[in-house]
């Protein structure tokens, strides 16, 4: 049996070791500023999203990526799991304290904290755990208490389990009776829109936090705000935490706004429809892909906040995106493009569909349609409202944003050649991992052209703003402070 040990002793306030810390290094290299740069708690924090969910509950995940984004950043407010991801992609305990598995990973168990309790004051338990994950895994999982522990189990080995439970939607919740659930994570629901309402939400402190009581007293959330309105917002000093789309993250420092920056963590593709006949050819589908300019989307439309993509996964997760480089080669597009033999004129073009709902994708449909255009391909720009539920119209090829589900290489893949409709299978090893990439690339069925970060404009008192380098939120770390001096990007 493997078993791997929490570092840290059951009831172990994490966030009370980190106000010591900071308090230690303060003090030791500036004995006279240690209280200026000590955490402070109180006071109220003002988030802005464009997204907006239903409501904080992991059992109505969103179907579209961007609306998966957001209702994680938002549970992860409400709700713990049972481990989590540090910095460097290491699985750490959270609500569990260790675990082990048997020798094919078929069956784990994760021994949980003792003495955690939920916000409404009842005890976290086994059965409780159980029941949480076992509605939010599947029928394809078993999964069963012991005195101290919750057993999950397959029929299929399941040896990346915990990094899977580190991230998306399973999150620890318990139902009561009025079917609300109740969380143990660092705060709790104080009010929530209802449907037709203003979109505003409230989260109050979570008082008796295993990990210790958050810095602030009160966070609240505006969603489904338009992006230009949280730019205005933090500008003005409306808001204290907004989104940035990639295009406005330049504009937003110069005028003085301080911005943080994830690795990149969104892919911009183009998806081919293979029951078209126009783009059944594989050459026609390649001459595409060596038509377009990803270095003037990612410098030009998205401002330098994006990096060109050769690969479906950025190199920070995988390690080897330098394998395959984005080429751009327009005789040999036209050669290709000849030798399939169609022919795309102003009468009969490509359909291209984008997300009307996206206010980056439509320049960057655009600029595809421009290099096209260059080859000989003409290509009709069409918008269409993605949201996860309405299926797009007939079309030869799509535009489409997807976030990176995970840091990890294989779980990333999967789920991103599923949401593709590509095949998803043997991810175990590093060899399978980029053989399957290899095969959705070579066939051209799927074009990657940029990988975008995930920005965010930060007001003047925000202070410890350490979010993941796989973007999201952190705010229970964070607090408010004197006004900083100066904007720019976090360092």
């Amino acid at each position: 049996m493997k078993r791997t040990v929490c570092p840290f002793p059951a009831g172990h306030s994490l966030r009370a070791a980190l106000v010591a810390l900071l308090a230690f290094a303060a003090s030791a290299s500036f004995p006279n500023a240690a209280a200026s740069t000590r955490p402070q708690t109180g006071g109220t924090l003002r988030v802005q999203i464009s997204e907006r969910i239903s409501a904080p509950d992991p059992r109505q995940w969103p179907p579209a990526p961007a609306q998966a984004a957001a209702a994680q950043r938002i549970d992860e407010l409400v709700f713990d799991r049972l481990v989590r991801l540090d910095e460097h992609e290491t699985i750490l305990p959270a609500l569990a304290i260790s675990w082990q598995h048997d020798t094919q990973s078929k069956r784990w168990q994760f021994r949980l904290r003792d003495g955690v309790k939920f916000s409404d004051g009842s005890p976290l338990t086994p059965p409780i755990a159980a029941m949480a994950l076992q509605q939010l895994l599947g029928a394809a999982f078993d999964v069963s208490a012991t005195s101290d522990a919750v057993v999950i189990q397959a029929e299929h080995p399941l040896p990346d389990l915990p990094t899977e439970l580190a991230t998306g939607r399973y999150f620890i919740f318990h139902s009561l009776e009025d079917n609300s659930l109740t969380g143990t994570g660092p705060f709790r629901v104080a009010e929530w829109p209802s449907t037709g309402a203003f979109a505003k939400a409230t989260f109050v402190a979570n008082e008796s936090c295993w990990a210790g009581r958050p810095f602030l007293d009160k966070i609240e959330l505006m969603m489904g705000v338009d992006p230009q309105q949280q730019a205005n917002a933090i500008s003005f000093g409306q808001a204290d935490v907004v989104e940035l789309p990639a295009s406005q993250v330049r504009r937003a420092a110069q005028r003085g706004v301080r911005t943080a920056s994830s690795d990149p963590v969104e892919l911009f593709a183009l998806v081919f429809d293979a029951s078209r006949p126009a783009v059944q050819d594989a050459r026609l589908r390649q001459a595409i892909s060596l038509s377009i300019d990803r270095a003037s989307i990612a410098d030009v439309i998205l401002q330098k906040q994006g990096v060109t993509a050769g690969g479906l996964l950025p190199n920070w997760i995988s390690g080897y995106a330098h394998l395959f480089p984005p080429t751009s080669d327009l005789p040999r597009a036209k050669d290709l493009l000849a030798a399939s033999r169609r022919e795309f004129s102003r009468p009969m073009p490509l359909v291209l569909f984008y997300d009307s709902g996206d206010a980056e994708a439509r320049p960057v449909a655009d600029r595809v349609a421009v290099n096209l255009r260059e080859v000989g391909i003409m290509v009709q720009v069409s918008g269409q409202m993605a949201d996860g539920k309405t299926k797009f119209p007939a079309a030869d090829l799509r535009l489409v944003r997807h976030r990176i589900a995970a840091p990890d290489p294989a779980a990333a893949l999967s789920e991103l050649l599923n949401s593709l409709g590509e095949a998803a299978t043997d991810l175990e090893t590093p060899e399978q991992i980029y053989a399957a990439e290899r095969t959705t690339l070579d066939a051209f069925r799927v074009v990657p052209l940029v990988h975008v970060s995930e920005s965010y404009g930060l007001g003047p008192q925000v202070r410890d703003w350490m979010a993941p380098r796989w973007g999201g939120w952190r705010l229970e770390d964070a607090w408010l402070g004197p006004p900083s001096a100066g904007g720019g990007p976090v360092q």
